[in-house]
Order: structure tokens, then C-alpha cells, then sequence
């Protein structure tokens, strides 16, 4: 009686674990050889980005069994939020369909915490570094080969010790990554594949075709430095993982710095007067040419938007006068007037619409190229 108990019990033992359907796992564990992925959701528009990045990751995730980390970045080291950090694999099913549903369980809830994750509300500058050195620290404890690292948000770096919206440090990315190495805040990141997207969407909307491409190559050169590629700089992300490497921008080729100034920031309207603080970005630029570029040469142009009832010779007379008083501060404050020429080239070349103010503002500008070889 007893032995025959024992088997009743040994047997029904079995078959209740048989028929026990376990959900998707996500255990952290994970193997040697596994590829890993990391996400970094910042702010600005870009995160309208986020439902079609968070399914291309999900499903890639999925197919390949990679552990996925999903953190935030915002105005500082202490902006390092995880909402996930495991693989994205099914459980022990007992049939296809039944492990089929678990990894698609998986999926959606590696989605749900990319889409879900909450948009820093700190007003302090945006500190993409801290959250690139988080995401290394997280990417690191995990075994893993391949590293694809995927990043949302805006991207113009305002945190000390640099700070992009300053012209003159967008327009220089090997001065201003020399900053970033010397102050040890360079991560290790050998073997990523880096995807950017939305990074020159600001919370004041996006940077100009110029600007966008000035802020590429420096997170081009950033990437490249510490070890890793920048793969894809974009608005949307349309495939995932991609490989090959974002092109060097065409001007670091011939040897010049492209410095373009807003005039609206520098001019009163319609005028050729500065305006109060013009000094601010004026004083980084005499920086370039006296200390760091000491033999460069420089092309100061003005420009000006194309509005009703201006004319041509009105605009290039503008455009004239403000490019000599730039001129005419940067001698004052240093720089031999034998390396600098002053054009006024009116509404040529505009870099955006004059259908509106918005646009209108970035064509007013005064660009100041550097010949530093």
C-alpha cells in the first residue's frame, strides 16, 4: 500500500509539471556570447520616435535572445533611471505555440517599457555623457559580444564641461572632444554600434541643415574615440541592427571650421549695432583665433532673410556692415586685420524658408570660416 502510494504521488508529481505553462522569461541571466542592447530615451520631440524604435528593437531583441537594458538620460548622473534590463527570450514552454506566445509576451513588455518610459522633467542642462557612462556601466556587468546601444532624445550636449549650443565648440569637435578626454569623461564603448535619433531635436524645435550636421560629426568623432562607430543619425529609425559607419562630414576634409552665428542674437533688428551680450559669443571666437588657431585665417560673411519690400542692395549693404563689425571686434580684441576679410553676400545661400519668422531668423546669420591650415 505504501509503495503503490509513493508511485501515485511520484506520477502525479510529473504530470502536474507537465502541464504547468511558465510565462515569457525574462531572466537577467545571460550567457556568454549573447549579443546585448542598450536604449537611452532622453526628452524633445524625438520621442515621437519611440513606438517604431521600441517594436524594431523588440522584434530584433527576440530573434536574436539579447539582454536589453533601457535607461533614461536628462541633466546629470543622477538621471539614470532603469525601467529594464533583461532578456528578451521565451520560457520553457511545452510546444511551439505555447513558447511562441511567451516570446511574444516578451516583446510587448520590452516595448511597453521603452514607450513608457517618463520624460525627465528637469530644466537643468541635457548631460547625453552621464548617460552614455551609466549605459557602459550597465552594459558592462552583463557577458555578452556584440553591443548595439540605441539612443532617443535630444543630443546637444549642454553639460559641462562642454556645451553645444556654443558655436564655436560645435564647430571644433576635435577641440571640444580634447575637453571631454582630458576631464576623464570618456567611456569605453569598443565594439558598439551607436544609433541616434532625433538628436537635433531641442526642446525649441530642430538645429539647421548645417548645425544638424555639425552635431553628427561630433558625436560621429565621440563614438569614434572611445571605440565605437555612430551607425545611424537620423530622425527615425528604420531599420535595426544596422552596420557600416555615418561618413565624416565633406568640410573636415579641407582643412576648415565653420562658425555660423546667429544675427538675431549678435544685431539689433536691421541694424549693424550689437545687441547687449553679443560680447558672450564674440569672446569664444576670438578665443579660436588667438589661442587655439593663433595662424588661421578667417572669412567673416553676412547674411540676411529674404522679407517684403527689402531689396537686393539693401541686403547685401546689411549683410556688409554687420560682417565688418564682427570684423571690427575681433581686431579690437587681438586679431591682426590681415587675417580676416568681411563680404556681405545678403539672401544668398539661405538655410532655411523665408515663408516664415523661424525661418527667416536662422537665414539671418553671419558665418565665420576658419582656414586653419
Amino acid at each position: 500500500m505504501l509503495s503503490f502510494l509513493r508511485i501515485f504521488i511520484v506520477l502525479a508529481t510529473v504530470v502536474g509539471l507537465a502541464g504547468c505553462t511558465p510565462t515569457a522569461s525574462t531572466s537577467p541571466t545571460t550567457d556568454a556570447g549573447t549579443s546585448v542592447i542598450g536604449v537611452l530615451v532622453g526628452s524633445g520631440p524625438a520621442r515621437a520616435a519611440l513606438p517604431t524604435t521600441a517594436t524594431l528593437v523588440a522584434t530584433a531583441a527576440g530573434g536574436s535572445g539579447a539582454h536589453v537594458v533601457v535607461d533614461q538620460f536628462g541633466s546629470g548622473p543622477g538621471s539614470s533611471h532603469v525601467t529594464y534590463s533583461a532578456r528578451v527570450a521565451a520560457g520553457n514552454g511545452q510546444n511551439a505555440l505555447t513558447r511562441k506566445t511567451q516570446l511574444q509576451q516578451a516583446e510587448n513588455e520590452l516595448v511597453q517599457a521603452i514607450t513608457g518610459m517618463p520624460e525627465t522633467t528637469s530644466s537643468g542642462p541635457v548631460d547625453v555623457i552621464s548617460g552614455v557612462r551609466a549605459m557602459e556601466a550597465h552594459l558592462h556587468a552583463i557577458p555578452h559580444d556584440a553591443t548595439d546601444v540605441v539612443i532617443v532624445g535630444n543630443a546637444l550636449q549642454t553639460a559641462a564641461p562642454i556645451n553645444l549650443s556654443d558655436p564655436t565648440q560645435l564647430a571644433d569637435p576635435t577641440t571640444t572632444l580634447g575637453i571631454v578626454t582630458s576631464r576623464g569623461l570618456l567611456p569605453n564603448c569598443k565594439g558598439w554600434r551607436v544609433y541616434m535619433i532625433g538628436g537635433s531635436l531641442t526642446a525649441q524645435g530642430g538645429l539647421d541643415t548645417f548645425r544638424d550636421e555639425q552635431m553628427r560629426e561630433y558625436w560621429r568623432g565621440f563614438f569614434a574615440k572611445c571605440g565605437g562607430q555612430l551607425v545611424v543619425w537620423d530622425t527615425a529609425l528604420t531599420a535595426f541592427p544596422a552596420s557600416g559607419e555615418v561618413a565624416p562630414a565633406s568640410w573636415t576634409t579641407t582643412g576648415t571650421l565653420i562658425v555660423p552665428l546667429p544675427a538675431t542674437v549678435l544685431f539689433e533688428p536691421d541694424l549693424a549695432v550689437f545687441r547687449p551680450g553679443a560680447g558672450q559669443g564674440l569672446d569664444q571666437l576670438v578665443v579660436m583665433l588667438t589661442r587655439t588657431y593663433p595662424n588661421a585665417t578667417a572669412e567673416v560673411a553676412g547674411y540676411t532673410a529674404t522679407v517684403d519690400g527689402g531689396t537686393q542692395a539693401g541686403s547685401i549693404a546689411l549683410s556688409q556692415a554687420r560682417a565688418q563689425a564682427v570684423t571690427g571686434y575681433l581686431t579690437a580684441h587681438g586679431v591682426a586685420g590681415s587675417r580676416l576679410t568681411a563680404v556681405g553676400r545678403g539672401n544668398q545661400n539661405p538655410v532655411a524658408t523665408n515663408a516664415t519668422e523661424a525661418g527667416r531668423a536662422l537665414n539671418r546669420r553671419v558665418v565665420v570660416t576658419l582656414h586653419v591650415q
